[in-house]
């Protein structure tokens, strides 16, 4: 993948922390439901927590560990993909990126 512009690289460490929490929120708040509705299903409750976890674990692992300018690209897009990043976050890269990263999109089958 090519190198994203230093902006854009700027303003994605600056967000990054922030939609990391918001990927995270959502993933508590599907446990919250699980262990909202345990009752009677403590054990089913608890594998489908650790189920979860175990493949959201991937998911943050895949999309936020070891940002490089050099993966940006790819990094902005998987949390695009995992509706992390707003559609107002997305709007201030520059064309260049927006474009790289909606090209990505449109190859997902």
């Amino acid at each position: 993948m090519r190198h994203i512009k230093e902006s854009d690289w700027k303003y994605l460490r600056k967000i990054k922390d922030e939609i990391l929490n918001r990927h995270c929120d959502a993933i508590l708040e599907v446990i919250d439901l699980i262990i909202e509705n345990r009752k009677g299903e403590e054990h089913k409750s608890y594998i489908q927590i650790y189920r979860l976890l175990e493949n959201k674990d991937k998911e943050i692992a895949v999309t936020y560990n070891d940002l490089k300018r050099s993966n940006a690209i790819e990094k902005i897009y998987l949390m695009r993909k995992h509706l992390a990043m707003t559609d107002e976050e997305f709007s201030k890269f520059s064309v260049e990126t927006k474009d790289l990263v909606d090209h990505l999109q449109s190859l997902e089958i």
